[in-house]
């Protein structure tokens, strides 16, 4: 049994959601453009449903309720069964002035739950050597960029801290996932991976809030599994991307897809990963690519482009 939940992916809208509906899921949930980051005007869409507004509700709310009821439905089903939970948080906060015109946006800080806003409020954004540097570092443009004066460092922190914030709504409904399973006595047999599509840059290279570079902060992204046969506390070094969950998720259950994939499974067990240390058979880089504009985010709008 297959469920999906919160985002699938960008330009997924109130207008085109039914052309067509998205295929093979037993049920899904899904978030809808131009609403998907606007923390407190969500629409869902389920199954082959026409949209709901939750105009008022919190996103973060909303989705824990759709996750945990599919968990829940899966439990009850006794069958193995595939859930993906996608939330837009920490993501910033989307203020749409002219709902006919898409480019009329502009992205706020992400908007915490309300039990979350007191919290953080000494953070900081770390001082690594790449913070806001006194002489310019990285290439093209980016090596114009003026370093941030005093009031835009402290724009940015607050700015950091509500990303921190919001986290914490994603944190409890891992939480929440975690002791169902647990309950239901499956939590030592289920394999659980977290991890985020794109990092973040806040201050690093002179850069206000954004994500579309290069750098570290922006590509390498953390992932974490938990399963059966995974040991505790090991760091992989392999180099995997997300197109490698595919062929992973298929060797976990023993299936073969039906054309050709790009990725490679990632090493899980102690075995798997001496011998990608060892034989070096798994690819030793990804390629990385964006097309677009490299907008910033928050206050300082889009000095970037």
């Amino acid at each position: 049994s297959t469920y999906y939940t919160g985002k699938l992916f960008n330009a997924h809208t109130v207008d085109n959601y039914n052309a067509p509906f998205v295929t093979g899921f037993n049920a899904s949930d899904f978030l809808l453009d131009p609403y998907t980051y606007q923390y407190l005007r969500p629409h869902y869409q389920r199954n082959q449903d026409p949209p709901t507004s939750y105009e008022g509700h919190h996103t973060l709310e909303i989705l824990s309720q759709k996750a945990l009821g599919f968990l829940d439905d899966a439990l009850s089903s006794n069958d193995p069964f595939f859930l993906t939970v996608a939330p837009v948080a920490p993501h910033s906060n989307l203020n749409m002035t002219d709902e006919s015109d898409t480019t009329t946006f502009r992205f706020s800080p992400p908007i915490p739950l309300d039990k979350h806003k007191h919290l953080f409020r000494d953070a900081k954004i770390p001082r690594t050597p790449n913070f806001n540097p006194d002489h310019p570092s990285g290439v093209s443009w980016v090596r114009s960029l003026l370093q941030q004066d005093a009031e835009s460092v402290a724009y940015n922190d607050e700015f950091y801290r509500e990303r921190l914030r919001a986290l914490q709504g994603v944190d409890e409904l891992v939480e929440e996932i975690v002791l169902r399973l647990d309950d239901a006595g499956i939590l030592d047999n289920t394999y659980i991976f977290y991890t985020s599509d794109n990092g973040y840059h806040i201050g690093q290279h002179r850069l206000h809030p954004g994500k579309e570079c290069g750098f570290d902060e922006d590509i390498r992204v953390p992932m974490f599994v938990r399963g059966p046969g995974v040991p505790k506390g090991v760091e992989v070094s392999a180099v995997t991307t997300h197109i490698d969950l595919a062929p992973t998720i298929l060797d976990i259950v023993g299936g073969e897809a039906e054309g050709e994939l790009d990725g490679v499974a990632i090493p899980l067990t102690r075995e798997e990963i001496h011998a990608a240390d060892v034989d070096g058979g798994r690819h030793e880089h990804v390629n990385v690519e964006y097309w677009g504009l490299a907008g910033f985010e928050g206050a300082f709008g889009r000095d970037g482009e």
